[in-house]
């Protein structure tokens, strides 16, 4: 079970790695994320996320942010280099379903790890 654990070395938790994200990072754009992403500081994939009042009200932030979690916990190590990345919902994503939102989350795997 500790396979998919999610500690707090792998996420992306001081306003310092955020702004170096934001100037560093190369973008990756989908329909509904933006994923910032850079060589990683630490010795492993970090992972930081952002959603914004404009996404919807505090529960739908907070259901986004959960899936994006459980979604890199389960597919972390699947990237040999190690990256941090900082996930921003867009506008428009709390209305779609769960399912929907994984296939947002491969395509935009699929991108980063082109990278």
């Amino acid at each position: 079970m500790t396979q998919f654990s999610f500690p707090k070395n792998k996420r992306i938790l001081k306003r310092k790695d955020f702004k170096r994200l934001s100037k560093q990072g190369k973008k990756v754009l989908t329909q509904y994320f933006i994923a910032l992403v850079t060589k990683g500081a630490a010795d492993n994939n970090r992972i930081g996320i952002t959603a914004s009042k404009r996404v919807g009200n505090a529960p739908e932030r907070n259901r986004i942010k959960r899936l994006i979690r459980e979604y890199f916990r389960h597919r972390k190590e699947n990237n040999p280099e190690t990256k941090d990345i900082n996930i921003i919902a867009r506008k428009g994503i709390t209305s779609l379903p769960n399912k929907e939102i994984n296939k947002e989350l491969d395509k935009l795997f699929n991108k980063i790890s082109v990278l």
